[in-house]
């Protein structure tokens, strides 16, 4: 099932649902889309067509904010929980770790980039890095797609931050030979130790993007978003009600 939240289709989906529907997609050698929505990407994403297009596209989008989930709950919709980006992510690094799938990892800067490699190779010893590309690479996007072709991914990893991650999948997805694409903002960040995250008590309180905004002065004005994207989705949701 899917609800409309400020315009954007959000599923009403949980990890388990997800991690069941990644090995049809992988048998059947289609491509499974997974997008987060976020407060931040629902108020924006009107600026980018191609964003909106994706995301109506893609095959599980996901309530990737706890402001998603109490605007579906004030309006009465079925989202329970949040399905938060990194969790799902490790999910699948997980499941690619017991199948020895091929995962592919583009984004973030160099040397973080090869700090998360290296751990994830130490978590995850049956896990195949099959290749990753860094974030400020001066390489084409044709020459990038060609290299993930190369090695033909099962996952795909992509660490761009917003809009970037979105509008690269938009702009290249249909053109790379792999089977579950993920967009992952600052995952790559995390696994590779250079960014901590949140304690375990923000996490379990919702209040994790609080500490990361506090955390980082770039990410201040996401505090001010989230009271703006609650009040602009009950609007919008008074004005159209169920359409």
């Amino acid at each position: 099932m899917t609800e409309m939240i400020l315009g954007l289709p959000v599923d009403q989906i949980t990890y388990a649902a997800i991690l069941d529907d990644v090995p049809k997609f992988l048998a059947s050698k289609q491509k499974m889309s997974i997008i987060s929505v976020n407060p931040q990407i629902a108020l924006e994403a009107k600026k980018y067509p191609a964003i909106i297009q994706l995301i109506e596209n893609s095959t599980h989008r996901i309530p990737d904010g706890i402001g998603i989930v109490l605007v579906s709950k004030i309006t009465g919709g079925k989202i329970k929980e949040r399905v938060a980006g990194f969790d799902l992510m490790v999910e699948l690094l997980e499941y690619a770790n017991k199948t020895q799938k091929k995962c592919f990892f583009y984004g973030a800067k160099p040397e973080v980039l090869n700090d998360a490699i290296k751990n994830i190779q130490n978590d995850y010893p049956n896990l195949i890095v099959a290749g990753s590309i860094d974030g400020y690479t001066k390489m084409t996007n044709h020459e990038i797609v060609a290299q993930m072709n190369a090695v033909q991914p099962d996952f795909v990893f992509v660490a761009l931050g917003f809009p970037r991650q979105e509008l690269w999948l938009a702009e290249n997805m249909t053109n790379v030979n792999g089977s579950i694409f993920q967009d992952v903002g600052g995952s790559f960040d995390v696994l590779s130790g250079h960014v901590k995250r949140a304690p375990a008590f923000f996490i379990k309180t919702h209040l994790e993007w609080l500490y990361r905004s506090l955390s980082n002065p770039t990410r201040i004005g996401r505090i001010v978003q989230l009271p703006i994207f609650v009040v602009k989705s009950l609007w919008w949701k008074m004005r159209n009600g169920n359409d």
